[in-house]
């Protein structure tokens, strides 16, 4: 039993570790999220994949996390009842990558409507030009 909660302090400080780099980087990309104007910590935005990298790795080792809990305790009631604040930690995780996701997708459509705007404007310019030119 020693053995496995030695083991479990290393694991629960290895996510502590990891999470706490996770959330300087997010600081880093997304200061505006804690209504900060400046980042407290210049990254280059090549290394933001890493980061993204970094938050599907912890959502793994909590998933094993989870696992082992329950197995340690080996009842549904009472494992919930113990340990419902880490699977509501560990279900943020995806659902929170999807506002990030609809954020991108709304980005693209902002963008790709800004540019089919460019576009007509362009098309009455040359159009424009054309009719000018035949005068």
């Amino acid at each position: 039993m020693g053995q496995k909660s030695a083991l479990g302090q290393v694991f629960d400080f290895s996510l502590l570790c990891m999470v706490s780099v996770y959330f300087i980087g997010f600081l880093s990309f997304h200061p505006q999220s804690l209504f900060l104007a400046d980042p407290l910590l210049e990254i280059p935005h090549e290394y933001e994949i890493y980061f993204e990298v970094l938050l599907w790795a912890i959502f793994g080792l909590l998933i094993v996390d989870l696992y082992f809990k329950y197995r340690e305790i080996d009842n549904w009631k009472i494992f919930l009842k113990k340990h419902w604040h880490d699977i509501v930690m560990l279900a943020l995780i995806p659902f929170l990558t999807l506002f990030k996701i609809i954020k991108v997708s709304v980005s693209l459509v902002k963008t790709l409507k800004a540019s089919k705007s460019g576009f007509k404007v362009f098309q009455k310019a040359k159009k424009a030009s054309k009719h000018l030119k035949s005068k």
